[in-house]
């Protein structure tokens, strides 16, 4: 491997996307022969202290902490205490879902390959209330847009469902202590913080997170919500991040030579479970195993997972049986950095270069976001909605799985609020009442839109779900 070629390369793209989109930092590793072999460290983790990345640098990695929920599932099963395959009501009798058959045949390879039936529900983790006890009980009140087992539909309650049943069957013992002292401990890794508590970024050097609108980056916030952290809430540094994709590359197995779990359990985790239809530029055929997809890349099998914040972009993957990989994040979300550095390590894994220029790869990103754009500036266009013009929206709304919104009036506008989800309201030139955050996900705008009922009630669209939610009003 040529590391001048890979340096050369990284820099031309990332520098662009700076240039593009106001890209702040990251850091890469790239794993062959089980070892971190190059590491790369662009820009900063504080941009306006000038602080620049390091390895030792901490960021929020989002939903490849999925995969760590997961082994602790699979050491569960070589301990006896889980199946794959067993209905999880049998270790929560109270479990239950909208649709009985599947909330009495629910099991963790149908959480762990998100093909429960559940759409995403994303928008429930704006306002998480209560434990992850009262997240487990919410399952029976969220609505299915599709039958069991029948179609992929990722799903983050779900892995907080299965960090509560891996707490459950250890008599209790949390999330985060189990993933220290099961996998955290035995890799090796110095540092690892959990999202949600304050002191966790003490005596840590973190990134801090930036959100792009996909031309220019500004500081936001860190996701902050304990209970949630089993489907995203590990905060590490790419160098030992490292460590866990070059064990997952061995096949489970440690530097030190000890396994994280049996061969068995190690191939049920990555073997295909479910069709994704979510290709990614040069990544074709991809399946969802468990925690991990499984795809090709240029006729190369890989096994990979991204990881999304409104700040952090995060990306690991390892090519099975040949003990190579790669795990790097960014510090500013609505970006193509990560996908493109993603591109980058799987051409040097599998080719042995880089290619000449990802600018194919930018443009398309790039032809996105403009388009998104348009259709935001298209779908704003419409007349403020006041108290004066529509007081009948007026007020509290109630659903038993989100609990409330309310709707009040603000300088003048109707003002939609959801724990963390702000928006003044507007009538858009198709009469659809809509609300957006200016925030992206990706490049998917934060938004809702309300659709009245004749008695008074509302249905609630959100940006993860074409389900038309009820909510009751408050009489």
């Amino acid at each position: 491997m040529n590391h001048q070629l890979l340096t050369a390369a990284l820099d031309q793209a990332l520098s662009r996307i700076t240039k593009e989109t106001g890209l702040v930092g990251g850091v890469v590793n790239l794993i062959q022969g089980g070892k971190t072999v190059y590491t790369y460290e662009y820009g900063f983790a504080d941009q306006d202290k000038g602080i620049p990345m390091t390895q030792d640098t901490l960021f929020d990695v989002a939903s490849t902490s999925k995969a760590w929920t997961v082994m602790l599932a699979a050491q569960a099963v070589d301990q006896g205490l889980l199946d794959w395959d067993e209905p999880i009501q049998k270790h929560l009798p109270n479990f239950t879902m909208i649709d009985p058959y599947a909330g009495s045949h629910l099991s963790v390879r149908d959480i762990a390959s998100h093909r429960s039936g559940l759409p995403g529900h994303d928008f429930l983790r704006e306002k998480i209330t209560g434990d992850r006890e009262n997240l487990m009980r919410k399952t029976a009140f969220l609505e299915m847009n599709t039958g069991f087992r029948t179609k992929y539909q990722y799903n983050n309650h779900m892995y907080i469902l299965l960090g509560y049943l891996l707490e459950q069957i250890r008599g209790g013992m949390l999330w985060e202590d189990q993933i220290v002292k099961y996998i955290s401990d035995p890799l090796g890794i110095d540092q690892i913080r959990f999202r949600g508590v304050n002191k966790d970024m003490e005596q840590v050097a973190p990134a801090l997170p930036y959100c792009s609108d996909g031309y220019q980056a500004k500081r936001c916030g860190y996701a902050t919500n304990y209970h949630s952290a089993p489907c995203g809430g590990i905060r590490i540094s790419m160098k030992n991040m490292a460590k866990w994709v070059a064990a997952m590359s061995r096949g489970g197995v440690t530097e030190s030579g000890a396994r994280l779990c049996s061969l068995e359990q190690y191939q049920q985790i990555i073997q295909p479970v479910i069709p994704t239809n979510d290709d990614h530029f040069w990544l074709k055929n991809d399946c969802y195993a468990m925690a991990w997809h499984n795809a090709d890349y240029q006729g190369t099998n890989v096994v990979y997972h991204s990881g999304g914040l409104t700040g952090f972009n995060t990306q690991v993957g390892f090519l099975p049986g040949k003990d190579c990989g790669y795990a790097l994040c960014f510090n500013t979300g609505t970006t193509p950095a990560s996908e493109v550095a993603r591109s980058i390590m799987l051409d040097v894994l599998t080719a042995g270069k880089p290619q000449d220029s990802y600018g194919d790869q930018i443009d398309h990103w790039l032809a996105r976001r403009d388009q998104m754009r348009a259709q935001i500036q298209s779908n704003v266009e419409g007349n403020p909605l006041t108290a004066q013009a529509r007081p009948d929206l007026l007020g509290t709304y109630r659903h038993p799985a989100y609990e409330e919104f309310v709707i009040d009036q603000q300088d003048g506008q109707l003002c939609f609020t959801y724990g963390d989800f702000k928006a003044k309201l507007q009538q858009e030139q198709t009469s659809v009442i809509s609300g957006y955050t200016g925030v992206l996900d990706a490049l998917t705008p934060e938004r809702i839109e309300l659709y009245p009922e004749q008695n008074g009630d509302l249905r609630l669209c959100t940006s993860d779900s074409e389900l038309h939610l009820l909510f009751r009003k408050d009489r």
